[in-house]
């Protein structure tokens, strides 16, 4: 998944389950912060507020397996239930750290978070336990058990959904895993969307409401995803319509039921802007390419007030998260392949 679900479809399913506009919009915006907090900084070095951030993304995945075993089941391909009927192959293989939705795994990381009541760790619990349904059949790690057929499969590398490109990513697309029994070979990312998009309301509203009853519930999740589906709209083969679908999302938001707050678009700069002075030596560490050819470093200080900054919680909440999240699985499933050590 990526931002049409992480940021702007989890608002609509946070303000529907009972959330604040505000409330629902850090816990969006957490969300989609998974994805692009992908960087590591030094701010105030030297001085007694030195800090280091946690990414929980990486712009690499060639990284080291160590690191990639810490980023990547925990907030994105987090380990399931090998025998799903849903991970079902044609060639009959099984693998323990395989991806499968609303498991026993991503139930606990997820209702850890929601104790905490921390929107921060919410939404970013809320990342990983959507993704089980698009990342579903793959692991995050590399394996042969990700590729592919195709012209292309040998020369991308088996980690993640790598091979698959955007597919599992894009809330229109109907696609071929062709590693799976007939059966389940035709997915439709809509439906596992749409599924997602369920369970997370039930979490969500649950947090707010304990004593909601399940009737009611179920009748606000179905209305939830028929405004879902018809903001998700038409089949998209070549993903054209995002930026249709994301109007139609914003259109969603201004209803009461949703808040009654227009959303603003995701800025991803933002939190961290309003948190951080960034000081540029040469080229921008920011630019993906020139940066690398420039020796000379940027400065990072923090804005005054930072503690209460959302880029700071954010930071803190990823590294509650991934401690929350390691052990969890480390308990239940990493033992017993033996990588805990990595």
């Amino acid at each position: 998944m990526e931002i049409e679900f992480h940021y702007y479809m989890t608002y609509l399913i946070a303000a529907r389950a009972g959330f604040s506009p505000g409330e629902a919009e850090t816990v969006a915006y957490a969300s989609q912060y998974v994805d692009k907090n992908n960087r590591i900084y030094k701010i105030d070095q030297g001085k007694p507020t030195a800090y280091e951030n946690y990414i929980t993304q990486t712009l690499n995945i060639l990284k080291p397996k160590s690191e990639l075993m810490r980023i990547y089941p925990t907030f994105h391909f987090i380990p399931g239930e090998p025998l799903a009927p849903t991970a079902q192959r044609k060639d009959g293989k099984l693998h323990r750290l395989n991806t499968t939705p609303n498991s026993r795994n991503a139930n606990l990381i997820f209702d850890t978070a929601l104790d905490s009541g921390d929107l921060y760790r919410i939404g970013i619990a809320a990342h990983s336990y959507a993704d089980t349904w698009a990342h579903q059949n793959f692991v995050g790690y590399y394996d042969v058990f990700n590729a592919m057929k195709g012209v292309f499969s040998a020369a991308l590398p088996n980690i993640g959904h790598a091979d698959a490109k955007h597919k599992p990513d894009q809330p229109a697309l109907v696609w071929t895993d062709c590693r799976l029994i007939s059966t389940h070979a035709r997915v439709s990312n809509r439906v596992r969307f749409l599924e997602a998009a369920e369970h997370l309301f039930y979490k969500l509203r649950r947090c707010v409401d304990r004593t909601c009853l399940q009737t009611h519930m179920k009748q606000e999740a179905n209305i939830l995803r028929a405004d879902l589906n018809w903001a998700i709209g038409p089949e998209d083969p070549k993903n054209h319509y995002r930026r249709d679908r994301i109007q139609r999302y914003l259109a969603l938001s201004q209803r009461p039921a949703y808040g009654g707050h227009r959303l603003a678009k995701f800025d991803q700069r933002l939190w961290f802007d309003q948190a951080v002075d960034h000081t540029i030596h040469g080229i921008s560490d920011h630019h993906k390419i020139l940066s690398k050819f420039d020796p000379r470093k940027d400065e990072y200080a923090w804005k005054s007030n930072y503690l209460d900054s959302h880029w700071y919680r954010f930071q803190e909440a990823a590294k509650a998260q991934q401690k929350s999240a390691w052990g969890i699985l480390c308990d239940r499933t990493l033992t017993l392949l033996e990588l805990v050590n990595l």
